[in-house]
């Protein structure tokens, strides 16, 4: 508990400090610490290098994905100092000097169905950001959201979507209840981008689609709602135009396929959602975040965060999966 209480005591002194850095500091300190995360932490470099050797392969030369890789590290520690400064200072009265919101009539055409949305954002951008929205007039709000094992740091999260009257549901017993917020005609956050539990043969979690050409086990939570309650599925991102300042691009909603099978069509429009995010990550690579293990246990990939070489490797699966 001590080693805890530390750690918060010193998350909030390094948020006092971020509060009276100017934007622009925040993004020289952000791309120090970033390039020195990625230069240091070699086991997460090799993670980030696989996964680019995945979704560009020859497209980039050596150099250039090496470049990437640093970018996409001083982008992610960017946003999150972007987000503790933003915490502090933004209101209802002046987020929009902050935050510009694209699309927002996709979002109202939704709610006024009344059968609730399911916004699917992935580990894309500075997607605490999404928060802001919370200051329209729209349904209650809820978001899936794992427990943190700092006690200190949880009622901390916790106290922000109180702030914003946001219902935080736990993973556990997380579709049930869900269920029941969309045929209140509530707003569901959820994040579909990772690898979903299982292995590509035991889709216990997920279903196997092409992510990048490659077959992936995916979450399917959204498609799965969405056909038992008729709610919407709403793409969302969060695009950075500079210091302190980001987009938020709401999509219009998934032309969901539905037919006599649900299996055909769960595959058909995870496939969509996953064509979305493909978009998204090649047009703005930076926002993405490589460090997690998407392509983790795939039949031919086994060795893809192991090797030296993934770019070999992925182009020798390509390969041999077009011969099928």
């Amino acid at each position: 508990m001590l080693t805890n209480f530390l750690a918060y005591l010193i998350f909030r002194s390094f948020l006092l400090v971020i509060y009276f850095l100017p934007f622009r500091l925040n993004v020289i300190l952000g791309a120090f610490l970033g390039r020195a995360y990625y230069i240091i932490d070699r086991q997460r470099r090799r993670i980030i290098k696989a996964n680019i050797s995945v979704v560009f392969g020859k497209e980039l030369d050596k150099k250039k994905r090496q470049i990437l890789g640093r970018e996409s590290c001083e982008y992610l520690v960017m946003s999150i100092l972007d987000f503790l400064k933003l915490n502090q200072i933004v209101s209802p009265e002046n987020y929009h000097k902050f935050i510009e919101i694209r699309g927002l009539s996709n979002l109202m055409k939704s709610i006024e169905r009344g059968k609730g949305t399911i916004a699917v954002m992935g580990h894309f951008g500075n997607l605490f950001l999404i928060r802001y929205i919370c200051y329209l007039n729209i349904p209650p709000r809820a978001v899936i959201i794992r427990e943190i094992d700092n006690p200190f740091l949880e009622r901390f999260i916790s106290s922000i979507f109180k702030t914003h009257d946001a219902i935080m549901v736990r993973p556990d017993g997380a579709l049930k209840r869900v269920h029941q917020l969309l045929l209140q005609n509530a707003i569901m956050l959820t994040l579909a981008d990772q690898k979903a539990g299982g292995t590509p043969r035991v889709g216990r979690h997920g279903i196997v689609v092409d992510f990048f050409g490659i077959p992936s086990q995916t979450h399917i939570t959204a498609p799965i709602l969405a056909r038992r309650t008729g709610a919407s599925i709403i793409p969302l991102f969060i695009i950075r135009k500079g210091p302190g300042r980001y987009r938020i691009e709401i999509n219009e909603p998934l032309k969901l396929i539905c037919t006599t099978d649900e299996t055909s069509d769960l595959k058909k429009n995870t496939r969509k959602l996953n064509q979305i995010f493909e978009d998204y990550i090649k047009r703005y690579p930076q926002h993405w975040f490589w460090l997690h293990k998407r392509w983790k246990d795939i039949p031919g990939l086994e060795e893809l965060y192991e090797t030296s070489n993934p770019l070999e490797l992925v182009e020798n699966f390509r390969h041999d999966l077009s011969r099928e």
